[in-house]
């Protein structure tokens, strides 16, 4: 079988849900070494090359939508235009997870309004409204 490799991507700024999610699975049994987390303090063209292979190598590429507690930014909009040509162009690997907590006003129902539209468009994709829902799932395909 080949090696499984979770690309994380998604929301950044402030929202640090790269770190519980990690650790999550990690505790649920699977290898830290099969999530790559390409966010890091120094963004660079190196750290651009390493993201891209990543996404080209990964057996599973999740987008963890959500609040980027980051004032005057309540939506992840790239975030959520990444998740979108995923779907298009890989949906077979594409994991996407639209988590509203936090949110309110139009922000919440532009998340739940895209996440009910994509649900429609790709009804076989792996899309989550559920947070502990997606980590089932992960740590099921995972182990």
């Amino acid at each position: 079988m080949a090696k499984k490799l979770v690309f994380l991507g998604g929301t950044a700024a402030n929202n640090a849900w790269r770190e519980g999610i990690i650790e999550v699975l990690v505790a649920e049994g699977v290898d830290r070494e099969a999530l790559f987390n390409p966010v890091v303090k120094d963004w660079n063209d190196e750290a651009q090359r390493r993201e891209e292979a990543a996404k080209a190598g990964a057996s599973h590429l999740l987008f963890y939508i959500a609040d980027p507690q980051q004032d005057g930014n309540p939506l992840s909009a790239y975030s959520m235009v990444e998740a979108t040509m995923a779907l298009y162009d890989k949906a077979d690997r594409t994991v996407v997870v639209f988590d509203t907590e936090g949110m309110g006003g139009h922000p919440q129902k532009a998340m739940s309004q895209t996440a009910k539209v994509l649900k429609a468009r790709f009804p076989e994709a792996r899309i989550f409204v559920a947070r502990q829902d997606a980590i089932n799932w992960l740590v099921t395909e995972l182990k």
